[in-house]
């Protein structure tokens, strides 16, 4: 996941820029203090507003970790037919070996 300053924080409302560069505390009212007043931070640190574009992040992960699972099965049944393929085939060049020693 990208980070970006203008990630807006669910604790305070304010983008994640304008928090503490260090322990990522929330600003106070959730804006950057004016001019010359000292800025002040909350207890409470970043954490981002779920958005639309997460949920269909989510969404694709979930459906990225299905397919994958899919995938795999599909792969184990490839090798099982290629297996039974190989097994018929073998019995086919035996059953033909024996029928030419037949004669």
């Amino acid at each position: 996941m990208s980070i970006n300053s203008w990630d807006i924080c669910k604790n305070c409302g304010g983008e994640r820029g304008i928090h503490h560069y260090q322990t990522n505390q929330c600003p106070v009212g959730g804006r950057e203090a004016p001019g010359t007043q000292r800025q002040e931070y909350k207890t409470t640190t970043f954490e981002m507003e779920p958005t639309e574009q997460m949920e269909d992040l989510e969404l694709l992960r979930k459906m990225v970790a299905s397919l994958t699972r899919l995938a795999g099965e599909l792969q184990r049944r490839i090798e099982r037919l290629e297996n039974a393929l190989q097994e018929h085939e073998k019995k086919d060049r035996e059953t033909a070996h024996e029928r030419r020693n037949d004669f």
